[in-house]
């Protein structure tokens, strides 16, 4: 069962992870067995409703594994060959991107705030035009960042901004590769818009968020 929770959920389902809970040990993941049959096998709609996107990427066998787990006793297995603990790896997917280009300051999600958009305006620095293959990125608090689109403004005296990529938390992450090149004009602008929401985990706590955009050349 654990690998089945590490390579299809662990990478938001994981402690610090953007999920409500971890299915990384086996006190976090028993008391989830009941939901996770339920959701699986489409009986009804389980809540969370935390499996739909893993369900769809899950083989014939993965998903045997889990249900015959959840419908067996939730055995937790030779405690001799428990796993070593895993951590969140909050890193660029597919190595350091040509520029890194932080939020200007901090986003602070006040303790009474539960799910909130925010639109920030991040310049791109750039002194000369590029062409940009793709883009990801990096969360400054991964519990809190549900997805993020990016638009880009050729400068800042434009009024309009073009849809250049968006961003979720997935089981294998990877930068958005767009469909085509863009040209980013010297001056850009990225108009990025991150959706924040916090799970039970974090009702009433104040958070803060610095979030990166990665911009592959």
């Amino acid at each position: 069962v654990f690998p089945v929770f590490l390579n299809r959920c662990g990478h938001c389902h994981i402690e610090g992870g953007v999920g409500p809970m971890s299915l990384l040990t086996y006190n976090d993941a028993f008391p989830w067995a009941e939901s996770l049959r339920v959701e699986l096998l489409g009986i009804g709609s389980a809540e969370p409703n935390f499996v739909a996107s893993a369900h769809r990427q899950l083989s014939a066998r993965e998903l045997d594994v889990i249900l015959t787990w959840a419908t067996g006793g939730i055995p937790e297995g030779d405690p001799t060959r428990t796993p070593a603990p895993v951590a969140l790896n909050n890193a660029w997917a597919h190595g350091r991107p040509d520029s890194a280009v932080p939020l200007a300051a901090p986003f602070q999600m006040a303790a009474g705030v539960l799910d909130v958009t925010k639109e920030f305006v991040v310049p791109t620095g750039l002194t000369r035009a590029r062409t940009l293959k793709a883009v990801d990125i990096l969360p400054g608090t991964p519990a809190i960042v549900r997805d993020t689109t990016i638009d880009i403004r050729s400068s800042p005296r434009s009024t309009s901004a073009k849809p250049l990529a968006i961003w979720v938390p997935r089981e294998t992450p990877a930068p958005a590769t767009l469909s085509r090149a863009v040209r980013l004009e010297a001056g850009a602008e990225l108009v990025v818009r991150i959706h924040y929401k916090k799970t039970w985990k974090y009702e009433g706590q104040a958070m803060t968020d610095r979030s990166t955009v990665g911009l592959y050349f």
